[in-house]
């Protein structure tokens, strides 16, 4: 296995540390994919990248360090930004959770979950990683809406527990499916569907009465 480069990234100055980077993580993905994590050496990773395993160690200490760097990359279209543009925030939650769906529900990243689970109990600092990684969209989702608290907008006195079930309701089904091979993967319809309902009860159950209105209006 090896990616295709336009050039070759151990020559001097054919690539920015940045562009190293990028390639790197990409070539370990497909890697991990392939062998998983345990099977998988630093020397296959460079190898698929097309570079010296001297390069590779310029760019990460260890193969943790490179799986937790591929994790916060893939992880950081999960984030949700405080700042919401003077959107309703029933907007604003219903293109967060559809970003977050179409990522955790993409066929690469549920391949990838599953590996992670494979080997979580065999090689704790896969759990580790995948942990502190998780707690960090979490407690994006959570700060989020403690923002909204501050403004009046929301009464939520369980937040963690609040921003759990709004996951849970939005699209956890349809994960657990496709992480168990029980069903295809849902349409953007579909997940759009649910996740405006999610939504819509959420708004019911924790909106402000005297902000109600303003949380939905479009």
């Amino acid at each position: 296995m090896r990616i295709e480069h336009d050039r070759h990234p151990d020559r001097a100055g054919a690539a920015s540390d940045a562009e190293r980077r990028e390639t790197l993580l990409s070539a370990a993905e497909q890697v991990f994919l392939a062998r998983g994590y345990v099977s998988t050496t630093m020397a296959d990773i460079a190898q698929a990248a097309g570079m010296s395993k001297k390069t590779i160690y310029q760019v990460f200490d260890s193969k943790k360090e490179l799986f937790d760097a591929l994790m916060m990359d893939r992880l950081a279209v999960l984030r949700i930004q405080p700042e919401d543009g003077g959107r309703p925030p029933a907007v604003v939650l219903e293109n967060v959770l559809l970003d977050m769906a179409r990522f955790v529900l993409s066929p690469k990243q549920i391949a990838l979950t599953r590996l992670i689970l494979a080997e979580i109990a065999s090689t704790p600092e896969v759990g580790d990683v995948m942990k502190m990684r998780c707690v960090q969209v979490e407690r994006t989702m959570q700060n989020w809406l403690a923002l909204q608290v501050s403004r009046g907008i929301f009464d939520i006195a369980d937040i963690p527990t609040a921003a759990a079930m709004l996951f849970g309701t939005a699209f956890g089904d349809f994960h657990w499916h496709l992480l168990l091979q029980l069903g295809e993967t849902p349409t953007e319809a579909a997940v759009r569907a649910r996740i405006e309902r999610s939504v819509a009860v959420f708004i019911r159950e924790f909106a402000r009465q005297d902000h109600h209105q303003g949380v939905i209006d479009r």
